[in-house]
């Protein structure tokens, strides 16, 4: 039976490995997809703002995990490469993370008001960002499949769908 920090890890590569098949999937042009009657962001930068989440936890210094610092305007925003570049080599961290790794106490910063700058910080662990950094990623997984659908795109409709949402669907699979 794996620890519940294995499962945090194992969840991670998962999210990760379905993203680098979605974008895997995608054309150049599909990438860079922009139709601003819908959406305010292409998949790109999607991408990005998921890959900066990632990159606060990853790169937490003093065990500080900084969520206000963001990367904007990268090549991986535009080039469907560099995205697929720095997805792999996020999937090897979190392969390269061991489950005890998981339990390192860190402080998260994040902006909290959409009126005024106020950052917070608040105790949390490794594994608990982690969770959080998924959990994102499959939201955002979620609206670039949308994008890609409007681009003209089919899409397996398990892409961006969250753990709980594929329990309960493999339970109504069970009882039916």
């Amino acid at each position: 039976m794996r620890s519940d920090f294995e499962q945090v890890l194992l969840g991670n590569q998962e999210a990760v490995e379905q993203m680098i098949g979605f974008v895997s999937g995608m054309s150049a042009n599909d990438y860079r997809f922009s139709d601003s009657g819908l959406f305010q962001s292409t998949i790109g930068q999607h991408l990005r703002h998921v890959l900066d989440l990632y990159e606060a936890v990853r790169s937490s210094s003093d065990e500080l995990v900084d969520y206000d610092i963001r990367r904007r305007g990268l090549l991986l925003e535009h080039e469907k490469n560099a995205g697929l570049a720095e997805l792999k080599d996020l999937l090897q961290w979190l392969q390269a993370l061991k489950a005890e790794d998981l339990a390192l106490e860190v402080v998260m910063k994040t902006e909290v008001l959409l009126s005024a700058s106020s950052s917070v910080r608040l105790k949390s662990t490794l594994g608990r960002e982690l969770i959080f950094a998924s959990s994102h990623l499959i939201h955002h997984l979620a609206m670039m499949a949308t994008i890609a659908k409007v681009a003209g795109n089919r899409i397996d409709p398990s892409v961006g769908m969250a753990p709980a949402t594929s329990t309960f669907n493999r339970g109504q699979l069970v009882t039916s």
